[in-house]
């Protein structure tokens, strides 16, 4: 099962994880790709319609469409809904229809339905993003550029309505036409800012991986208006990805010398300095900031990476003299550091002496877990224990959750089943208690338990991408209902049409069915958006599967580069009897 991989969807990384995950930490052009198309339109989760319709043959409608659709019969709950739109002035049922015929992939009733609800909505960017969406769909510009315009003209051509715009543009996967469109519409925009529109076009460009094109479009946004930040890091970052070096790095330097005091901004210059070999710069950079209790804790991590740890540990002693008004945020972050360098004992103390303030549970539950970590589990369920006794609901929640992680990675599978049960017992409508436990569930093979968690999930949250995805992936894994595992699936994809775990999902769910190319082109996908080793055991069985040997074992190589302990990817390897 792919556990881990489900949980990223809505964990929360840690304060270590994101130091260096800063504005501009993908600049590196060893790093993913520099852009991809938006998730969607954006619509409003759904929720059952507040006003029931007085119209006899709309409320007729709008019922058969929810029942239809609870039935997962979306072709026909599309036609009904969308009839039901036709007939009603309220904005909500045409909303409705539009989410239900993006979800049924019925472009022609979505471009209908979305167009209902940009007129009922008129002042809706929502409304007019999905209609654009659903035009580029069946390839009408012509529609697209109308809602376009209309969002330019609600935002007032602010620089976010441009990128918006150049995001709805990506869909279309046309980039000279898309490019053509924003030409024309700002040429309709007396108001446009010709950089805004330089910056826009660029990302389209990026997103087609047209780079050099996308280099052009940043650099003469960036000559345009010079002062601005978020150009002049973009062209940086677009010029590291065409391997321009030198280039890169001053546009970025020139961002950061615009805006020292953008803590984000200074630590992504010092990382991405730091991944070219320029460690004294990004040391420099780094020692300039204003020296508060992240930036110290920044300053060891990047000494350690540098596999210099005498400095690292200097930094630490300095760490404890400076001078800091909150001392719970300070041995907050003094324990992470105590960590990173492996003090674990110091590490526990110090998260220990958190008695107060924002950090006090982040601080409490990480104690608990370095304490299981040394072996102690029952103290560490013992300290969990008081954080519920003492705690408001998102405290007892979240340490729940913290005793069931720490007991499944202990190998305790089943006391981490029961400890969810325990927690569910008092917060039966917990989203993440119920997606945590049905996961475990399906870890266990116990796909009933893990379904009614999911589902019990899902009608508390409709559109939850996550638990569609996982509900999807259970079925096509440990059932033979694949009809109906793709059709959660492809509601998370729509959802969540870049998130490498969906997209995984949906390769795996056709290689089930026998569709090896498309599940290849899916899986593809999937590994180039995420190198996770599970991903590349679901690729490499579909190329083993289509006879490309040795491709397949060249991507299963890599996923052991990865995790070669990862128990999908060695289940995998021995009942394919494939040695990499």
């Amino acid at each position: 099962m792919r556990t881990q991989r489900h949980e990223r969807l809505i964990s929360t990384p840690t304060a270590i994880t994101l130091l260096f995950a800063a504005m501009l930490s993908a600049c590196s052009s060893t790093g993913p790709a520099i852009d991809t198309p938006p998730d969607g339109p954006v619509v409003e989760t759904v929720v059952p319609l507040a006003l029931e319709p007085t119209d006899t043959d709309v409320m007729y409608r709008v019922f058969a469409g929810e029942y239809l659709g609870s039935e997962r019969d979306l072709s026909a709950a599309v036609d009904e809904y969308l009839e039901a739109a036709l007939l009603s002035q309220d904005p909500e049922i045409a909303r409705r229809a539009t989410r239900i015929a993006f979800a049924a992939e019925a472009w022609q009733q979505a471009v209908m339905a979305a167009d209902r609800w940009a007129v009922l909505a008129p002042e809706s960017v929502p409304a007019h993003e999905s209609a654009a969406n659903a035009m580029l769909r069946v390839g009408d510009f012509f529609g697209a550029e109308y809602a376009l315009g209309r969002i330019l003209e609600i935002l007032e051509d602010s620089p976010d309505a441009w990128l918006l715009v150049s995001r709805i543009l990506t869909l279309s996967g046309e980039p000279d036409q898309a490019d053509a469109t924003l030409l024309h519409l700002q040429g309709q925009r007396a108001d446009a800012d010709p950089a805004d529109v330089y910056f826009a076009r660029s990302k389209v460009a990026a997103s087609a991986r047209e780079l050099e094109k996308a280099f052009e479009y940043a650099r003469q946004a960036a000559e345009l208006d010079p002062e601005r930040v978020e150009f002049l890091a973009w062209a940086g970052r677009v010029a590291l990805n065409l391997d321009l070096e030198e280039t890169g790095i001053e546009y970025v330097r020139r961002a950061w010398e615009l805006d020292s005091d953008n803590h984000d901004l200074a630590l992504g210059f010092a990382d991405l300095l730091a991944r070219t070999g320029r460690e004294g710069q990004a040391r420099k950079v780094l020692e300039g900031m204003t020296q508060t209790p992240d930036v110290m804790l920044s300053r060891i991590l990047f000494e350690l990476s540098a596999q210099n740890r005498v400095a690292a540990e200097d930094l630490f002693g300095e760490f404890a003299g400076l001078a800091w008004d909150d001392s719970a945020e300070k041995s907050f972050y003094r324990a992470q550091a105590a960590e990173a360098l492996g003090m674990v004992q110091q590490a526990i103390a110090l998260y220990g002496s958190v008695t107060q303030g924002e950090r006090l549970l982040a601080a409490s539950l990480r104690r608990a877990e370095l304490i299981a970590l040394e072996g102690d589990m029952d103290s560490a369920r013992a300290a969990l224990a008081r954080v519920r006794e003492g705690g408001d609901a998102e405290a007892v929640e979240a340490a729940w959750l913290t005793e069931a992680r720490i007991l499944r990675a202990a190998g305790g599978r089943e006391a981490s089943f029961d400890v969810l049960t325990r927690a569910l017992d008092g917060n039966p409508d917990s989203v993440d208690l119920l997606y945590t436990r049905s996961l475990l569930a399906a870890e266990l093979r116990r796909v009933d338990a893990a379904e009614r968690d999911l589902r019990a999930l899902l009608a508390i949250e409709p559109e939850n991408a996550a638990a569609l995805n996982a509900l999807g992936y259970t079925l096509a894994d440990q059932t033979e209902r694949y009809d109906e595992a793709e059709e959660y699936i492809r509601q998370a994809y729509i959802l969540m049409p870049n998130e490498a775990s969906v997209i995984d999902s949906m390769g795996w769910v056709a290689y089930r069915q026998g569709r090896l190319d498309e599940a290849e082109g899916f899986l593809s996908r999937a590994w180039t958006l995420d190198r996770n080793a599970e991903i590349a055991a679901h690729l490499g069985e579909v190329l083993w599967m289509k006879g490309e040997r040795e491709k397949a074992l060249e991507v299963l190589r890599e996923g052991l580069d990865v995790d070669e302990n990862n128990p999908v990817l060695r289940e995998t390897l021995d009942r394919l009897g494939a040695t990499p």
